[in-house]
């Protein structure tokens, strides 16, 4: 039976227990690849996060036995699945606005099911997705996250008491804000569109009134598909202004879930 070193075994356990927190967060943030990126990858990224974050934890791990450890283990992995739902609400939000297009321009039968992800898939929710990943890398979103994370082990540090109930009431306030905001910004990305595909249903209805005879269905269809993509592509002149501001929006929200236990 291979014996472990003292000093070898807490480093194990401390990289462990930061692992609980950077894997989570890793793992639900598409700008650190998402599904396209196999499981290994992401783990070991988030692992790589962990070391990183070694000597911030390295001093602050308290001393105890396995159900201490389990029971550190638990808050860790909910710290970080916390965090990583705030910061993926930011790219949900865009990929949701892309799917709202999708659907209200009838191009649901354009949804596929990704190899990649095992799960249906909307044209204009991926393509917005990944331009929302390039502006968020341009704005250095990777490092705010790196100094979110860094930050929240100085608000909840391993030795920090077990979260009473204003701790936990916080935490559900922030997933819910975070929500909320996700169908806030969703909807205002794809208003445009919106606002445009309802005035050529608006058209098409008075014109099928006047004009009973014209196949409204069958030339309704392709020219609302068109419409809705135009639309999008005439307001990508704004969108990255949109989404600086909006990334801003819900990097508060993420500086608020990295200081929970303050």
């Amino acid at each position: 039976m291979l014996v472990l070193p003292d000093d070898l075994e807490r480093a194990l356990v401390i990289f462990g227990l930061g692992g609980a927190r950077t894997v989570p967060f890793v793992w639900l943030i598409p700008a650190f690849g998402g599904p396209s990126l196999p499981a290994r990858v992401r783990l070991a990224l988030g692992f790589a996060f962990s070391a990183l974050c070694f000597p911030l934890i390295a001093g602050r791990v308290p001393s105890g036995g396995p159900v201490l450890w389990v029971l550190l283990l638990l808050r860790e992995i909910g710290v970080g699945l916390v965090m990583g739902f705030v910061a993926a609400c930011m790219f949900r939000a865009v990929e949701a606005a892309g799917w709202l297009t999708d659907v209200v321009r009838g191009a649901n039968l354009a949804e596929v099911i990704a190899p990649e992800q095992g799960s249906r898939s909307s044209p204009l929710g991926d393509l917005l997705l990944l331009l929302a990943v390039v502006i968020f890398l341009e704005m250095g979103g990777g490092g705010i996250l790196a100094t979110a994370l860094a930050r929240s082990y100085e608000a909840v540090p391993l030795a920090a008491p077990w979260p009473g109930p204003a701790s936990l009431h916080a935490a559900s306030f922030l997933v819910i804000a975070a929500s909320a905001k996700l169908i806030e910004a969703a909807i205002g990305l794809a208003a445009p569109v919106l606002v445009s595909l309802l005035l050529a249903d608006l058209a098409l209805g008075a014109l099928g009134r006047a004009v009973p005879q014209i196949p409204l269905y069958f030339v309704g269809m392709p020219a609302k598909a068109l419409l809705g993509v135009g639309a999008m592509l005439a307001g990508l002149a704004t969108l990255d202004s949109a989404l600086t501001a909006g990334f801003r929006g819900f990097l508060a929200l993420l500086e608020r879930a990295a200081q929970l236990g303050r």
